[in-house]
């Protein structure tokens, strides 16, 4: 299924036509300060670049600690839109959406499933963003619930959840389907759109001089360059890595690994690296500013990303790694598996096949010209679904669904 890029875009709706966004990430509130998620913020300013009318979101305010990165913080006067902070345990109303014309609500988010009831009430029209697939749901569940009748109890939620979603689908005027599984998985519900997140703006992707520096590099046949970014748990795999380190190191294999991220199995990373001897081998870097450090060093030192996903979601570092000419090796999860049915742009292995990918590992520490070839296909297919123009595609879509109000 190959993404449809829109041949003309439909004409704009009346600037009376109120967009208001409901997302599943929170708010926090300090200081007088709003302090939003930053990928989350700045989605927002574009949707107010390119949104043809006003500008609303509806969030809730978190008690959680405030994240120590990924945000950014705003003083109310500043805000480019329109904001409603629920406070929390609040539930969206009739009277939060007072005024607007369609809503994108999140698909993802359990206490959102009744706004598209409540828009056809009302005269409201209804997109549900949806990112997670059932199975990434029980996957998830099965990986961090121990206790099995706990773990029982949380499928059964989910399963009931899920129920009360198609419902809820199937009342809504349309869906945008963040990666493949979710498209696949919604397809037979009415106006689907298939888009691939990320954060990467077309001035920031790879060009292609700076592409060949980095190939020449690799084929003057120096020791293999291997990373990974990400949360350091176990749904991402990030205990597998310094196994597949010790895996590589043992066959004897030239090569360097940088673990870019921060997370819960930091520690036992550490320690798993000292034990192993793999100092020399492994940098743990900590979390690094996505746009000032981490887009850097993908571009210009790495030849190979591993990424080994337990789950099925959609990360966005999928189509991050991609933008900086990196070739992706990884779990075939389902979202991963549909990325490589699009484009040649890394390859796979069954879940759990450390094996397999540490074998693939060395095969390509051979083949080099065949991570030369990957590296260009991926480089093209993330220059076509960059940040600027994915959400022209999302706007577009929601513009032809509002245009008959």
């Amino acid at each position: 299924m190959k993404l449809a890029v829109p041949s003309s875009r439909p004409s704009p709706p009346s600037l009376e036509a109120q967009l208001v966004i409901t997302p599943s990430v929170p708010v926090w509130r300090k200081e007088g300060k709003l302090f939003f998620d930053r990928k989350f913020y700045e989605g927002m300013c574009l949707y107010g670049e390119k949104w043809p009318g006003p500008l609303k979101c509806v969030l809730s305010r978190s008690d959680a600690p405030l994240p120590d990165f990924g945000t950014v913080a705003i003083e109310l006067a500043d805000l480019p839109f329109e904001c409603r902070v629920l406070e929390p345990g609040e539930r969206i109303g009739a009277g939060h959406l007072a005024g607007a014309a369609l809503v994108l609500a999140s698909g993802d988010d359990f206490d959102q499933l009744h706004l598209s009831r409540l828009c056809a009430s009302i005269g409201i029209k209804c997109v549900y963003v949806i990112e997670y697939i059932p199975e990434t749901r029980h996957q998830i569940v099965a990986l961090s619930t121990p206790n099995p009748l706990r773990r029982l109890r949380r499928h059964l939620y989910l399963w009931r959840g899920e129920q009360k979603r198609l419902r809820a689908f199937a009342q809504a005027d349309g869906l945008q389907s963040n990666g493949m599984p979710a498209y696949r998985e919604y397809g037979g519900f009415r106006n689907n759109l298939l888009f691939f997140d990320t954060r990467v703006h077309q001035g920031e992707m790879i060009g292609e001089a700076e592409l060949d520096r980095r190939l020449a590099c690799l084929n003057q046949g120096g020791p293999l360059r291997l990373a990974f970014s990400g949360r350091l748990i176990r749904m991402k795999g990030a205990d597998h890595l310094v196994q597949l380190a010790r895996r590589l190191d043992r066959s004897g294999l030239a090569f360097h690994m940088t673990i870019y991220g921060a997370g819960e199995l930091e520690a036992e990373m550490r320690a798993f690296i000292a034990r192993e001897g793999l100092e020399d081998r492994v940098a743990l870097t900590g979390a690094l500013d996505f746009h000032e450090r981490l887009l850097p060093d993908l571009k210009s030192q790495v030849d190979l990303f591993i990424c080994l996903h337990r789950q099925s979601d959609p990360s966005c570092t999928y189509l991050e790694t991609l933008s900086c000419g990196v070739p992706i090796l990884g779990y075939e999860n389902r979202a991963f598996a549909g990325l490589l049915g699009e484009a040649a742009i890394g390859w796979g292995a069954a879940l759990e096949d450390l094996a397999g990918i540490g074998d693939r590992v060395l095969w390509l520490d051979r083949h080099r010209e065949a991570l030369a070839e990957a590296a260009r296909t991926g480089a093209h297919f993330a220059r076509s679904h960059g940040f600027e123009a994915t959400f022209q595609r999302r706007i577009d879509h929601l513009v032809a669904l509002c245009r008959n109000i």
